[in-house]
């Protein structure tokens, strides 16, 4: 495309040229993307990643993230999170849940129409951290289940909506990292909810583990 704009400039009106500068930066961004994703994966599995668990209040992370997410010009709030915050910091891994939380929420709302809601849920109890999201989307078909998490791989009914195939690849590392599970439930045409488990690990709880080995 570059080579075409370049031979047929002169031919083309500002807005023609803008429009197709417009669709080469999409492009470049998409590119970009794929190459940050293949690279993150990449790091993930051969566990070259660094693993760094801080502090971490995990309902304020998912209240910063779903503000991001939810664009005022879409109209009505699509995003509606509850929480059960009763245990306050943990020990996470902030870039890695914050990785996490937007692929699986980013997902939802690509793959729901935009009058549906889609409904993110926080839980912790004393031993364990239940992250939910839930949509009234295109669902994933029984065929593509056992595939989902693979890189690369895409549904059969995604059509012409974007995307890298790698997005829940990256999800299910940075789940293995923190010790934890993802497991999905769908149905075509009426929705899908993702459900990731992480064994809960406080603030307290860490430094006691360090003053145990003292």
């Amino acid at each position: 495309m570059p080579e075409t704009l370049r031979a047929y400039r002169h031919k083309l009106a500002d807005e023609q040229i803008e429009e197709r500068l417009g669709h080469i930066q999409e492009q470049v961004g998409y590119l970009k993307t794929i190459m940050e994703d293949v690279l993150q994966l990449a790091r993930l599995q051969a566990r070259r990643a660094e693993f760094n668990p801080v502090q971490l209040n995990l309902d304020a992370l998912c209240r910063s993230i779903l503000d991001e997410l939810q664009n005022p010009l879409d109209g009505p709030p699509r995003l509606s999170y509850t929480s059960n915050d009763v245990i306050g910091e943990m020990n996470l891994d902030k870039k890695l849940m914050r990785q996490l939380i937007t692929n699986l929420v980013s997902n939802a709302l690509k793959y729901s129409p935009e009058a549906k809601p889609v409904q993110v849920n926080l839980q912790t109890t004393s031993s364990m951290i239940v992250f939910q999201v839930s949509d009234q989307g295109i669902g994933i078909p029984t065929a593509d289940l056992k595939h989902l998490f693979q890189p690369f791989h895409r549904a059969a009914n995604v059509g012409v909506i974007a995307g890298t195939g790698l997005g829940l690849a990256i999800t299910k590392e940075a789940v293995e990292r923190h010790g934890g599970t993802i497991t999905v439930e769908s149905q075509v045409g009426v929705g899908t909810t993702f459900t990731v488990n992480l064994p809960l690990v406080t603030a307290g709880e860490k430094d006691d583990d360090k003053n145990l080995g003292n």
